[in-house]
């Protein structure tokens, strides 16, 4: 061991590695992109994209920082989590952290930009940055091969089930992607090193649907929907450019980022009509736009909701209408290109019914439960039928139990998302449009009930391309209760298209949602013309408990 300082520094061999990183191809792919500026000018920088929870590491960028120089650089592991292989990697020059505690995004060295892979050169992501001047172009043999020198720094785990990890032999590439971090200090294993497999699953969410809590660092929300990310003969569907397209028109994910300024969202919501056809090529543009959006703000894909729209559900059923054809349920094979990029995200599969439940802590002290569903569900056509939604109500049974939803409401923020609107939106539906359906889900009285007797307290939707507020007293129907009685008071967001070229006097739209402990702020951001997103309109609502038991109430929108 060398000393430097106070630092205890480990003496490098030849091939042996000391520090593991972690990557996932997030916009493209990231080996070959880095290998491709390496060969091409002798050395690449890499970019540092820490995770939500994680610190500034800075224990691990201040060895390295005094370990690399150009005459002997150091040899690093870079982990990818997708496909769960290793590379190896040589670096001669760091450029660290500038604090502990919350460290700030660093652009890209202004003296050799060019070092940087084009596709986020420009796109500030990163935390710190690592000069490379090696890359293995395979992957190099890793587990059982190497033990953990430091116990991984992990959040909500116990100090016992920590410390079995000291010394332990990396057995495989799922105890990597089970925590929570991106950077381990690892070493050959020796003989004696204990080689029992420990998956942990806490650090992420494992499912579509899950109880288990995902702490929020922000208490405001981003919602979006309908971007319509098209390529091909319907490319012109999408207003803005593509991640991997050159020019100087803004991407969606930094049109979004220009227009919040310096508001930090915590959570982003996803409405539905990712993709204009549901090709696997308009998915793939759409997760690269989200981890876009996911590396601007810092967020991982737990701090991600999304649910599909009938636009991601391939078109299955005749193109002429037959008034005595049976309407029925779209068929698997008609998402599973929606399957393959809700994979992609996640890195688990999705719901059979494509649907989401998930529950947050909120800094202001308020959990916020939020239950996303397909209301896509029927099999139609392209001329008849286009554009209803159905949703099921045994996919609605499933998440709210799960989530522990009673019929008594509760003290928590319950949030329906729905691609389909629950009310109409426009005040006169085109005549014309009355065989092919004005898109209202067809079941949205029965869902707006029992949204209403679970304690919903807001709704969230797209679809129509329409900004949208609304508040609607459900009652129960009078021959069914007694008097029928009220249920509840249900409130309505729906948010204009983000992206499609089909919008009303050509604008498009996203919706921030902050929330505090005395109420909810609502403002609708609107770009006309592809240009820079500005507030429209703003709103409150407060926040009450009333009742016995006592349940949380979200009082009538007033104007800010």
């Amino acid at each position: 061991m060398k000393i430097d300082g106070n630092i205890a520094l480990p003496t490098p061999s030849n091939d042996e590695i000391h520090f593991l990183f972690r990557f996932r191809d997030l916009i493209r792919n990231t080996i070959q992109e880095h290998f491709k500026v390496l060969e091409a000018n002798g050395s690449v920088w890499w970019g540092w994209w820490m995770r939500p929870t994680e610190d500034a590491r800075m224990d691990v960028w201040e060895k390295l920082q005094a370990l690399a120089s150009e005459s002997s650089p150091v040899r690093i592991g870079l982990f990818h989590s997708g496909d769960g292989k290793v590379y190896g990697a040589r670096v001669s020059q760091v450029i660290q952290p500038e604090n502990a505690d919350s460290p700030p995004l660093l652009p890209a060295p202004a003296v050799d930009r060019e070092l940087v892979p084009e596709y986020y050169r420009n796109s500030p992501y990163s935390r710190a940055w690592m000069r490379l001047v090696e890359i293995d172009p395979n992957p190099i043999n890793f587990f059982n091969e190497y033990s953990f020198e430091q116990v991984p720094r992990l959040h909500n785990y116990k100090q016992e089930v920590l410390d079995k990890l000291k010394g332990k032999v990396i057995k495989s590439a799922d105890e990597l992607r089970g925590m929570d971090t991106t950077i381990w200090s690892v070493r050959r294993k020796r003989a004696g090193d204990p080689e029992r497999e420990i998956v942990l699953t806490t650090g992420g969410i494992p499912g579509p649907v899950s109880w288990s809590a995902v702490n929020l660092g922000q208490d405001t929300i981003l919602h979006i929907t309908d971007p319509h990310f098209a390529v091909g003969k319907n490319r012109e569907q999408h207003i803005w450019r593509l991640e991997g397209e050159d020019g100087t028109r803004p991407t969606l994910a930094e049109a979004i980022k220009e227009g919040l300024g310096d508001i930090q969202p915590g959570l982003v919501i996803v409405t539905g009509d990712l993709t204009f056809t549901g090709a696997a090529e308009e998915f793939q543009e759409a997760a690269q736009s989200l981890n876009s959006l996911a590396g601007k703000f810092n967020l991982d894909p737990d701090r991600f909701v999304v649910i599909p729209g009938n636009h991601d559900i391939v078109w299955t059923k005749n193109e002429s209408y037959d008034e005595k054809a049976p309407v029925t349920e779209a068929p698997g094979e008609a998402m599973e290109n929606y399957k393959a990029f809700y994979r992609q995200f996640y890195t688990h599969d999705a719901d059979l019914r494509l649907a989401m439940g998930r529950r947050f802590l909120l800094p202001c002290g308020l959990a916020l439960e939020i239950c996303g569903l397909n209301s896509s569900s029927l099999a139609t056509g392209k001329k008849f039928l286009a554009g209803m939604g159905r949703i099921e109500e045994s996919a609605f049974a499933i998440v709210a139990n799960a989530l522990k939803w009673g019929k008594e409401g509760g003290l928590a923020l319950r949030v329906l998302l729905t691609h389909h609107h629950l009310t109409l939106t426009e005040d006169l539906e085109p005549a014309e449009d009355y065989y092919r359906g004005f898109g209202i889900a067809v079941d949205a009285a029965r869902i707006l009930r029992l949204a209403a007797g679970y304690g919903v307290q807001l709704v969230l939707h797209g679809h129509k391309h329409r900004a949208f507020l609304w508040c609607a007293g459900v009652y129960e129907l009078p021959e069914l209760a007694n008097q029928g009685q009220q249920v509840g008071d249900v409130s309505i967001i729906g948010g204009g298209s983000a992206g499609s070229s089909e919008t009303d006097s050509d604008k498009n739209y996203f919706n921030v949602i902050s929330v505090s402990s005395a109420g909810l702020q609502l403002s609708m951001y609107r770009s006309p013309n592809g240009g820079i997103f500005k507030p429209m309109n703003s709103w409150k609502a407060e926040l009450d408990l009333i009742g016995t038991p006592r349940r949380l109430m979200l009082g009538p929108w007033v104007p800010e």
